[in-house]
């Protein structure tokens, strides 16, 4: 709105399998190793989730790149509602006390 405030960066393509191109995986991608020069040139095939098999850009699906942020993990579903002696979910969520933790 201000103009000041950058976006966020998108989040990365999930992918069923983990990605990889003949140069290397995700890791390679990282800042200082030896493929993060080549995050928007390197492609390889992924299966990304509902098993659609497409030919995309490391930036696209690793995050190491910096391009796009890591999905966030799915909560595994349990049988009784989730709690801990410092408290419920609800108090995990962004901006809650047990956010950091």
């Amino acid at each position: 709105e201000c103009g000041d405030c950058l976006a966020p960066a998108p989040v990365c393509a999930a992918t069923e399998e983990p990605f990889e191109t003949e140069w290397g995986d995700c890791s390679t991608y990282a800042p200082g190793e030896g493929n993060h020069a080549f995050c928007l040139e390197d492609e390889g095939l992924a299966v990304l989730k509902g098993g659609q098999v497409k030919s995309v850009r490391a930036n696209t699906v690793c995050s190491e790149c910096g391009d796009c942020l890591a999905p966030a993990p799915v909560c595994a579903a349990t049988e009784e509602p989730f709690e801990t002696e410092w408290g419920d979910c609800s108090t995990y969520a962004p901006g809650e006390g047990n956010h950091a933790f």
